[in-house]
């Protein structure tokens, strides 16, 4: 039977409740998302690639039997605990039935979900019990069918599961079954007879067969006695090409499967919310290829790439042809305009996995597509100065429907700048010097034409010049994001952090888009917030932007505001848990946007990485230099793909920074570089530990809650000098006098071990001395 059993819900101080969300809470695993409503119903599983529902509605109900009359439980108000992955519920149908529910993504040759359900009889007699489950499979009769689903299925009952073909040119197949085998399964489509079965609590005879738009009822019966729990898992498999593959996933399940491993980009933090927060972000990226909008789809691919090497190889491919004859990347509004920002942003992108990669080869593949896309800004501005239709919003504001700025925009041409200057140094890695000058002339001269023309006489990156020829001195965001697009106009950026930290711009989250002392302008809520309201994105802009001018503590208090944001005050503001907000109506204290902003993500990923770690790609490799003065007391970036695979543990403390990191060509300006790392099974949760390794082996561990945590940390010896002993001494890094210091002495086994207690948020550093 499938391995994951359902977790209890640890007790909280204030517990999620499903009564206070408003909306679906939503779950992401690669190229899926699982739609949950707050009571517990599935809403859809989707396949993002296919931009449809693979299955739809769903819902568990539950019965009690007495003297042969069914009654239906009650909806519990679930207690939940959400992660990106997986949502677990605990409730109760009955005064004297516990319930606990979790669901969770099934990832194998198929995809699909898991929903584990317990039982418990807490009273003092014996209970019979029902569970039915009602499923939607084509995602066209029930709960909202305005997503397409499918035409129809031929379904067929095989007792512990129904195994359906799809009605359709595509030869996809879905299993749903359960463990163990249901009393009954019962097909229809018929949605009134559905709901009379609810209704009844019971099933008339079971179906074998049918085709169409089928609902698929199933009925488990259950005896517990006084204090016995009992356990249903129900599965929900997809393949999009072949039933047998399915079928063989279910049988896998109904054998001895278990979860695999964590695997793939994780990251921790001393900051409880700030470590729940980037996980959510990390599992918002693997989707980033599939937003709506064309420039955000382009605003996530260098974060993305931290998280999944191919993915800027992906977004080439995807807007290879979409490029126009010019050089032009066509503008997210209008496909038959250029458009500069995401013509510079995707040449960044592309550039920068170029120089992390440090692959030859790839570089020469995808030179002309970089040198293409950099002519069209060699061609349209050889006078210096990039000047953008009018017609269209041309920076990251694209919601207000009249005002939005133009002409010569400093975010446009600062991002055309930086891009430049990234393909001039690919252009020199495959020894085109003749390009690579050209490239870098023409982003020195339009930073220097910036700094002539559109910094005002305060300092500050203006809002544009526009097309009469007038510069707009307002005060507003953009002198940050502009800023964080391109690093070489060092007095406007420290001009920028500095100015928007002061009061008119200040919210609970972070600076807002227009400060309030802006009379003229200043909306919270018009433009969709772009106008005085908050938005994250820009937010985590200017957060990045803190730490390249050498402000880190500033920078992540905003991070801890945003991840606070994210992981508790969304839910308060009409959101759902782990949702990056587009924006927040600060003022109406409600929070907007569909499905989560995967560019807010992107950042909050980047600041961490580039801004905490200090980490860069270097032709010669990655640089850690990780800023002291940042608030994070320690921070675990493990699996990072930056040219290779990198993990980085920096602690602080006595206003150093120290870094633990690992990868063939890594650079550590303060700490220790290793060729091997590993994350370890946390003994405790909330305790996050990580060993590295070659030559020597050091092993960090970190408490990322607010309560003192101890346990027995089991670590794989890695130094082929252990196998000669039969101890070792176990050091322990002081950070007083940033020296090593024997603490005790461990046997040598296959597996060793050594305790740890970590007061909140506190990190340690150990060592295996063979000295």
């Amino acid at each position: 039977m499938a391995g994951a059993t359902v977790e209890a819900i640890p007790a909280r101080s204030q517990p999620l409740r499903a009564s206070s969300l408003k909306k679906p809470i939503s779950l992401m695993a690669q190229d899926y998302r699982l739609s949950l409503e707050p009571d517990g119903s599935l809403r859809s599983f989707d396949s993002l690639p296919e931009r449809r529902a693979v299955f739809g509605f769903e819902r568990l109900s539950a019965y009690k039997v007495q003297a042969g009359v069914v009654v239906q439980g009650q909806k519990p108000d679930w207690a939940l605990r959400v992660r990106p992955q997986q949502a677990q519920m605990s409730g109760k149908f009955f005064d004297s039935v516990e319930a606990t529910h979790s669901v969770e993504f099934f990832q194998a040759a198929s995809a699909g979900y898991l929903r584990h359900v317990k039982l418990k009889n807490g009273g003092s007699s014996p209970l019979t019990l029902r569970l039915m489950d009602v499923l939607d499979p084509t995602a066209s009769q029930l709960g909202d069918v305005s997503k397409w689903g499918s035409l129809g299925v031929n379904a067929f009952n095989r007792g512990s599961h129904v195994a359906m073909d799809e009605i359709s040119d595509i030869p996809s197949a879905r299993v749903v079954g359960s463990m163990p085998s249901p009393k009954k399964l019962f097909m229809t489509t018929d949605r009134s007879r559905v709901r009379e079965l609810v209704a009844a609590g019971d099933l008339g005879d079971p179906t074998a067969g049918m085709s169409g738009q089928v609902i698929i009822v199933s009925l488990h019966e259950l005896e517990l006695q006084p204090g016995e729990a009992k356990e249903v898992t129900f599965a929900s498999i997809y393949n999009p090409s072949k039933l047998e593959e399915a079928l063989s996933d279910f049988g896998r399940l109904q054998g001895d499967w278990k979860p695999a491993k964590r695997q793939g980009t994780f990251v921790a933090a001393s900051s409880p919310a700030l470590t729940e927060s980037a996980s959510w972000a990390v599992a918002s990226l693997f989707g980033a290829r599939h937003a709506k909008f064309g420039l955000d789809k382009l605003e996530a691919v260098k974060a993305s790439g931290y998280v999944d090497k191919d993915a800027p190889l992906r977004a080439v491919e995807a807007s290879r042809s979409l490029i126009r004859r010019d050089g032009a990347v066509p503008h997210s509004l209008d496909q038959m305009e250029p458009g500069p920002l995401e013509t510079a942003v995707l040449l960044q992108a592309v550039s920068s996995y170029l120089l992390a990669a440090r692959d030859k080869k790839a570089s020469r593949s995808l030179y002309p597509l970089v040198k293409k896309l950099a002519a069209y800004f060699m061609a349209s501005s050889k006078d210096y100065c990039l000047k953008t239709s009018p017609a269209l919003p041309q920076g990251w504001r694209r919601s207000p429907g009249r005002g939005y700025q133009a002409g010569e925009v400093p975010e446009v041409s600062l991002a055309a700048a930086g891009a430049l200057a990234a393909a001039s140094q690919v252009a020199r890695s495959v020894s085109k010097g003749d390009d690579a000058g050209r490239f870098r002339e023409r982003a020195e001269m339009l930073t220097e034409m910036v700094k002539k023309r559109l910094v005002d006489e305060r300092g500050f990156l203006s809002l544009c010049l526009d097309p009469s020829g007038r510069l707009r001195p307002d005060e507003t965001i953009d002198m940050a994001v502009a800023a964080y697009r391109h690093g070489f106009l060092p007095s406007a950026e420290q001009a920028a952090a500095h100015r928007l930290l002061e009061r008119d711009f200040e919210t609970p989250y972070g600076p807002r888009t227009v400060p309030t002392s802006n009379r003229l302008y200043f909306n919270p809520s018009y433009g969709q917030g772009q106008l005085g309201g908050y938005w994250t994105r820009a937010a985590l802009a200017h957060a990045i932007v803190c730490y390249r001018v050498g402000l880190a503590g500033i920078g992540s208090l905003a991070l801890e505001k945003v991840a606070r944001l994210v992981t508790e005050d969304a839910v308060k503001l009409g959101g759902a848990p782990g949702e990056f907000p587009y924006w927040v109506d600060v003022e109406g204290r409600e929070v907007h946007g569909e499905e989560g902003d995967t560019v807010a993500a992107a950042r909050l990923l980047e600041a961490l990485v580039e801004g905490e770690l200090g980490a860069e790609a270097l032709a010669a490799g990655v640089s850690v230099s990780a800023a002291a003065s940042s608030s994070l007391k320690w921070l675990l970036v493990a699996e990072a793909w930056i040219g290779e695979p990198v993990t980085v543990f920096v602690g602080r403390g006595g206003g150093k920074a120290q870094a633990f990191a690992s990868g063939q060509h890594v650079d550590v300006k303060q700490g220790w570089a290793y060729g091997r790392s590993e994350l370890l099974e946390p003994p405790v949760r909330g305790l996050h530990a990580v060993s590295f390794s070659g030559p020597g082996q050091a092993i960090c561990v970190g408490n990322s809650t607010a309560a003192p945590l101890r346990g027995t940390l089991s670590f794989p010896p890695r130094d082929p000098d252990l196998s000669k002993r039969l101890s070792t001494p176990l050091e322990e890094y002081d950070r007083s006098n940033c020296s090593w210091t024997k603490v005790s002495t461990i046997r040598v086994f296959s597996t060793m071990s050594f305790d740890v207690s970590l007061a909140p948020g506190e990190w340690k550093a150990f060592r295996i001395s063979t000295a």
